[in-house]
């Protein structure tokens, strides 16, 4: 379903109540955190939805932020409170069997770090996490090996004045980092040079030395970029999730689809495939209705 950009999150909330599809039922696995319940949600646009996984970290009250596919691999960042009030915490990444949840390594980063809101995988075995303002750049072979992971972070970059990384992307050539902001006006997409992070010690980066900025969506969770060049953005809230495909040059909204609840960052697999995560259902947010801390696969064309 299309909805008007003026309209849509005026709507979203009517829309969670009465637009979703009757539901397929799909399971969840992995490990089920103690204080859920196991079914899948009736969600919007659950009929695009083809497979789910428990996230990982939730029963130690991780909440579930960055997420990308590399390597045959899902990888989730998450901070760790339980308190609907505290929105930084100790950060960790997670590295996770996207077929039967399995966990299969986890990094732990440094004590500055208190999000964790986004992830892009930039090949060759290298991951950026971002972290409202600083971005780090990990070597996941040191970071899943005891043995290395104290030298797993090989660079970071400081970010400042209009540009800050609720959430990352790679389009191939570039970083796009993006706010989460509850007022449209002020939500910004900033597409970074990957030599920000050989910038002299002591110096940021803003948005002189973005190579471009566009607008994006009221609160903005994540990025992804398809394999036509197309900018998805997830947003969301308690009660609403959106989906937005944009114009990557103008950052104009070319369609828009309404998803779960929490929906968090985004990413395409080889297939095209597009995963999510929710942090609905953790344990920071165990109060709110209809929703599971998962991660799940979308099949775009499917989308209504």
């Amino acid at each position: 379903m299309r909805i008007p950009p003026i309209q849509a999150w005026l709507l979203c909330g009517l829309c969670v109540a009465t637009t979703a599809l009757p539901a397929h039922a799909i399971d969840i696995a992995g490990k089920k955190p103690q204080h859920v319940a196991s079914q899948f949600p009736d969600t919007p646009n659950q009929q695009a939805i083809k497979q789910a996984i428990w996230a990982p970290g939730i029963d130690e009250g991780f909440v579930p932020q960055g997420m990308t596919w590399a390597d045959g691999s899902v990888y989730i960042s998450s901070y760790q409170s339980t308190n609907p009030k505290q929105d930084t915490g100790p950060c960790r990444l997670f590295k996770t069997n996207p077929v039967d949840g399995k966990l299969l390594g986890e990094f732990n980063l440094p004590a500055e770090c208190g999000h964790a809101g986004g992830l892009a995988y930039i090949g060759n075995g290298i991951m950026v996490l971002s972290d409202t303002f600083k971005l780090y750049r990990i070597d996941l072979t040191k970071a899943f090996s005891p043995e290395t992971s104290a030298n797993a972070i090989t660079a970071t970059a400081t970010l400042s004045g209009q540009v800050k990384g609720s959430f990352i992307d790679f389009d191939g050539r570039s970083l796009f980092v993006g706010s989460f902001e509850r007022n449209a006006t002020r939500s910004k997409g900033h597409f970074l040079p990957l030599s920000i992070f050989e910038l002299p010690s002591g110096q940021s980066a803003d948005e002189r030395i973005a190579l471009r900025t566009i607008p994006l969506p009221e609160r903005a969770q994540g990025a992804a970029f398809d394999a036509s060049g197309a900018l998805w953005i997830s947003s969301s809230s308690r009660q609403s999730g959106m989906l937005f495909k944009l114009d990557a040059s103008t950052g104009k909204i070319v369609s828009q689809y309404e998803s779960m609840i929490g929906i968090e960052d985004i990413s395409f697999d080889p297939n095209g495939n597009l995963w999510s995560v929710s942090e609905a259902g953790s344990l920071r947010w165990k109060s709110w209705k209809n929703g599971r801390p998962v991660i799940f696969q979308i099949s775009p064309n499917l989308l209504q």
